[in-house]
């Protein structure tokens, strides 16, 4: 008993400190308290926003010009009043050279390097900074928006989609169907899903839209890496 008691508290002790307890007031979205979500919801990513500081310069300047754009003054009467990105991006950093060649060749970066050795691969991620009238998006808030669009994949099958509450939806934020049914994106394009750093190449994997992406390089010379105006490769889904 005692130990059930302990798992119990050290749950509830990690849900609070992920910052995301406002969830609990929400144990299911409806028109009636939705308004109120989104309150709740800019006002947490807010906080994450004012606390969050970014020490390198590079990430900084790849957030700046290649997630959602940023200090617009206002959104055309037919946009959600939200930009939304996701709360973390990954970042896989390779600690020596990247064959360029062979990148382009792999869609932007190699998807295999030999004889990689544990020292020279590390994954970690960083939290991009907040663009004008902007959410974080974490997989917590993803399932409760996803749940009250309906739609879900069930197994083999796909449930009903609740045409009325995406139309809420929407009001607020972006809101795509996925390509093969059965999700949902609530993102703003374009948006940073993947870095890729290695001492002197950054790719940077973008989704442009629900269906299309790209991938930006940053190449180093004399010491500085330098954005590539076009992008090294585009697909569709």
């Amino acid at each position: 008993m005692r130990n059930r008691v302990l798992t119990i508290l050290f749950a509830m002790t990690a849900f609070l400190c992920s910052g995301q307890a406002f969830l609990a007031k929400y144990p299911k979205l409806t028109k009636k308290n939705l308004n109120k979500f989104f309150l709740d919801w800019k006002a947490y990513s807010d906080t994450i926003d004012s606390n969050n500081v970014i020490t390198d310069s590079v990430i900084a300047d790849i957030f700046m010009w290649n997630n959602v754009v940023f200090g617009l003054e206002g959104h055309p009467a037919n946009e959600p009043q939200y930009n939304v990105i996701p709360q973390t991006i990954e970042i896989e950093r390779y600690y020596l050279n990247a064959d360029t060649v062979m990148a382009k060749l792999c869609l932007g970066f190699p998807e295999f390097i030999e004889d990689l050795k544990d020292d020279q691969y590390v994954v970690d991620s960083v939290t991009p900074v907040l663009p004008w009238r902007g959410l974080y998006l974490t997989s917590g808030i993803n399932k409760k928006l996803s749940s009250f669009a309906g739609g879900l994949k069930n197994g083999d099958k796909i449930g009903k989609i609740n045409k009325k509450n995406v139309n809420k939806l929407k009001k607020y934020i972006p809101v795509d169907y996925g390509h093969w049914g059965g999700y949902w994106w609530f993102t703003s394009f374009p948006i940073i899903t993947n870095i890729r750093y290695a001492d002197n190449l950054i790719a940077v994997d973008r989704r442009t839209s629900w269906w299309t992406g790209d991938v930006i390089w940053y190449v180093k010379e004399n010491g500085k890496f330098i954005r590539r105006p076009e992008p090294i490769t585009t697909w569709v889904e």
